[in-house]
């Protein structure tokens, strides 16, 4: 009897590869800057390589993994976490963020005020964690992940929604990071999250985009800052 053939990947096989090799990346266990190998990979995730190689090809389209070459050998890494990166990612996060708070702003009053009351309590909550010794990080980027979250929901807006669950986690990998190092910038972050809440509770889109954009370039700033002391994570 010949050797036992793995079955055919399917669809769910196809997408769960990619989600389980994404979350590695996003966790780290996939290091930044790590090179990838698509025999190790298939056999660490016990699957057929073409399941792997379509995950790696959806990954280095939406920017997870790069291609760097040897001559003319071609080998995958992770993405690096570099100031460049990370100020890009923020750039297009806020950009999307932005239109979203501007729709959100131009909801009926009830609703407005129905979003601002509830980003109002995460942002509190958010503060509070972040004053917390020892510091709850896991806590703190759930908290801020869920209040750029909420406006997201408030709206229909499909394209965006599709945009944003594809770049946001590429913003949340340096907040993993480097958070831990981003002492006293909390209190910065929830005065520019309550200008935020209080132009889509008074109905004003214009100022709501401004307001949202202006927080995640500060938050890029902020971030390039500490890469500046702290180092570039897997850059070669």
């Amino acid at each position: 009897m010949g050797p036992a053939r793995r079955p055919r990947f399917s669809a769910a096989t196809k997408d769960g590869t990619f989600q389980t090799v994404r979350t590695m990346i996003l966790e780290g266990s996939l290091a930044p800057g790590a090179t990838i190998v698509e025999t190790e990979l298939a056999e660490h995730l016990d699957v057929s390589r073409t399941p792997v190689r379509s995950a790696l090809h959806r990954l280095e389209q939406d920017g997870y993994v790069l291609a760097t070459w040897r001559g003319r050998k071609r080998r995958l890494v992770v993405a690096p976490l570099t100031k460049e990166d990370g100020r890009e990612v923020y750039h297009i996060v806020g950009a999307l963020d932005a239109l979203v708070a501007w729709r959100a702003a131009g909801l009926p009053a009830s609703r407005r005020e129905e979003l601002a009351a509830r980003m109002s309590t995460l942002n509190e909550s958010l503060l509070a964690a972040g004053e917390l010794v020892p510091v709850d990080f896991p806590r703190l980027l759930e908290l801020h992940a869920s209040f750029h979250a909420v406006f997201f929901e408030a709206v229909e807006a499909p394209r965006l929604k599709a945009l944003h669950s594809n770049v946001r986690p590429q913003a949340d990998r340096y907040r993993r990071i480097y958070s831990r190092v981003a002492h006293g910038q909390q209190a910065q972050s929830a005065a520019e999250h309550r200008r935020i809440i209080e132009t889509i509770k008074v109905g004003d889109p214009v100022e709501a985009h401004c307001a949202t954009l202006e927080h995640w370039m500060g938050a890029a700033d902020r971030l390039c800052e500490i890469i500046e002391i702290f180092g570039e994570h897997g850059a070669w």
